[in-house]
């Protein structure tokens, strides 16, 4: 195939690595002549995308992945590689930890999706109910999150940079770390599509896999560059885009790795909330032929 459509939950600068594959030239040396890359409002409607074909390959959450397979849809995973604890939860300055939090109002992007995932499990983690002692709400992206907050609508919210560093600067209160208090590393992204697409055109995969990986090592020896790119991308600041690479790019792996340890815990939520009455194996949502592989193609 020489045209592809990328979906993606969100506009995050974690997704940098396909917009830099595509406007640095990665993908068009790997004969594609035409990619798009669309941004939706969180996991569900990646999924959605996906089974309706508006997209051919989504880059989103494992969560999404495992609930769209136990609703029927067949899907695997292929790569991963984008292993970082990427969020924090932020709040009003009369709250020091989350555990005070019983009451407040927390915004997620979209109830089902990552960001709801890990809320959830954090609340549970000091005793809060999450059905009973707070009111989540779904405010899309993490601008809209933070404009509720000024605005005084919201006490808390899941945050991940560059707004975790304007939540900082406008005083509101780090109350919860995903990578200090959930796990060192985490399953972010998985890229994921069809079974049925996988298997009938796996020169497509290897060659977007291929421009990813070389996005991806471009990203970590031009983290000045790459910022630039991120900002035309998020609007967001020169330097809070900057800061983000810097602290996230030795997560970036071009070799598709999974995570170690946030696999395990990645797991344990999935079965605290429901989602799984066991951890799957791999082999329920992940076809490791491309990374088995890849030392005969990905050069």
């Amino acid at each position: 195939m020489t045209k592809l459509n990328i979906g993606i939950p969100v506009p995050s600068i974690s997704f940098l690595p396909s917009w830099a594959a595509d406007q640095q030239g990665f993908f068009k040396e790997e004969g594609f002549t035409e990619i798009k890359i669309l941004a939706f409002r969180g996991d569900a409607d990646v999924v959605q995308a996906l089974v309706a074909g508006t997209v051919d390959i989504s880059i989103a959450s494992l969560t999404g992945v495992v609930l769209s397979i136990k609703a029927g849809q067949r899907f695997k995973a292929v790569w991963a590689g984008y292993n970082m604890p990427y969020f924090d939860w932020y709040a009003l300055p009369k709250f020091k930890s989350i555990a005070e939090t019983k009451g407040a109002r927390y915004a997620v992007t979209k109830y089902g999706a990552l960001t709801d995932f890990l809320t959830r499990y954090a609340l549970r983690s000091v005793g809060l109910d999450p059905e009973k002692d707070v009111k989540i709400l779904q405010l899309g992206g993490f601008p809209q999150s933070l404009a509720a907050m000024d605005a005084g609508h919201l006490d808390a919210s899941i945050l991940s940079p560059p707004s975790s560093y304007m939540a900082a600067e406008k005083g509101y209160v780090k109350i919860m770390s995903q990578k200090e208090q959930i796990a060192p590393d985490w399953p972010l992204h998985v890229i994921y599509a069809k079974e049925e697409f996988i298997a009938k055109n796996p020169n497509t995969m290897k060659a977007f896999l291929r421009a990813r990986g070389k996005a991806t090592e471009w990203i970590k020896s031009n983290p000045d560059e790459a910022a630039k790119l991120a900002h035309k991308q998020t609007k967001f600041k020169l330097e809070h885009c900057l800061k983000t690479i810097v602290e996230i790019r030795d997560e970036w792996h071009s070799d598709g790795r999974l995570p170690g340890k946030g696999m395990k815990v990645f797991w344990d939520i999935a079965v605290q909330a429901g989602d799984v009455t066991e951890p799957w194996p791999d082999t329920k949502w992940l076809d490791q032929t491309f990374l088995k592989t890849q030392d005969q193609w990905r050069k």
